[in-house]
């Protein structure tokens, strides 16, 4: 398997072991690898739209690549290291990271790198690039790190991981990945592996997962956490309180309030004896005072009325008809009705006994 630490490839392999046919074929002890170098291109130009590659950590090789790598005791799956041997990373070592294979439809002399690769290796389109056929151990625990708080805005990180590293078959220390959920792109930076320090191969294994505080989180200390709940609180009930006093005045202007008005008569005298606040526009200055004198002359002021419970007064005297003066009336029939003159009858005649 192949070693971190060994640059120069001569690390154990599985396929390193000869067999028995390579004996009879003179078999020299040296190992058979796929190692290629190609022209690296973005997923975005892909032919056949295959953008939704940009969220894996695998490639596309042309067919050629799977002819060779067919005539060779290679181990599945497919793994491979890319190696930019053109530039330098800081600590003097060439970029690289680890990958699995999509499909083998690439044009010949090209393969197709996801996004993140791309950067991850400082390729621009066209750049050359290394391919070897690599074998790695079964990876038992990954650390990650989200490279932005909105990380934190995922309810269920585990199980969004879950699904996005389904599109991966290797983790390399220090890639720098990017997911899509919901429409949104989120970078995961890889911090540590096991049990291999630079490289694992999660096909297929159990895999824990370990989270590392996302980039700009700061950590609330028990001070100003207190002061923030107090301080959110009082904001809060300050704000509930503000909403009821709202909703209140609302719904007294809504509610349906009877004799709210003030009513006026057509007598100014009356409207005299009320008090200012409740006179009529018109009794109070919107006409001249003289006509005012004179109606206050000719007519009386009201009395207010003692009648007995039940009895109505609509202010007009009975007046009867023409003709019913001269007959006297009974008081105790006044529509001189007689009621029950007629005989009765039976349709069924009683029997006689």
């Amino acid at each position: 398997y192949e070693d971190s630490d060994d640059e120069t490839g001569m690390g154990i392999r599985p396929f390193d072991i000869p067999s028995a046919h390579m004996f009879h074929r003179g078999y020299t002890g040296r190992r058979r690898q796929f190692k290629r170098f190609y022209s690296a291109y973005p997923v975005a130009v892909c032919p056949g739209n295959k953008m939704e590659a940009n969220y894996g950590g695998k490639i596309f090789l042309p067919a050629s690549a799977l002819d060779e790598l067919s005539q060779l005791e290679v181990v599945y799956p497919l793994l491979f290291k890319l190696q930019n041997d053109e530039e330098e990373t800081d600590n003097g070592r060439r970029p690289r990271t680890h990958c699995g294979v999509l499909e083998f439809t690439a044009e010949e002399g090209r393969v197709y790198l996801p996004q993140w690769m791309m950067e991850t290796l400082h390729l621009t389109p066209g750049s050359p690039i290394e391919v070897i056929n690599v074998a790695l151990l079964q990876g038992s625990l990954v650390k990650l790190q989200p490279q932005s708080v909105d990380f934190l805005d995922i309810s269920d990180h585990r199980a969004v991981l879950e699904t996005a590293l389904r599109r991966f078959s290797a983790l390399t220390v220090g890639d720098l990945l990017t997911i899509e959920y919901n429409s949104r792109e989120y970078s995961i930076k890889v911090l540590e592996t096991q049990p291999s320090p630079s490289a694992i191969n999660i096909v297929e294994t159990d895999l824990s997962v370990d989270f590392a505080p996302p980039v700009g989180y700061v950590e609330p200390t028990a001070q100003s956490s207190a002061g923030s709940s107090v301080a959110s609180s009082s904001m809060i009930a300050k704000d509930i309180r503000q909403k009821e006093d709202a909703a209140k005045s609302e719904a007294a202007s809504l509610r349906f309030q009877a004799f709210r008005g003030a009513g006026t008569r057509l007598s100014s005298a009356a409207d005299k004896l009320r008090p200012a606040s409740l006179r009529s526009y018109a009794s109070t200055g919107a006409e001249s005072d003289e006509p005012t004198k004179r109606q206050e002359a000719d007519e009386e002021t009201p009395v207010p009325l003692d009648l007995p419970i039940g009895t109505l007064y609509f202010g007009y005297r009975l007046v009867p008809p023409p003709g019913s003066e001269s007959k006297d009336v009974d008081p105790s029939n006044p529509d001189d009705k007689d009621g029950f003159q007629g005989e009765g009858r039976v349709l069924r005649q009683r029997r006689k006994r």
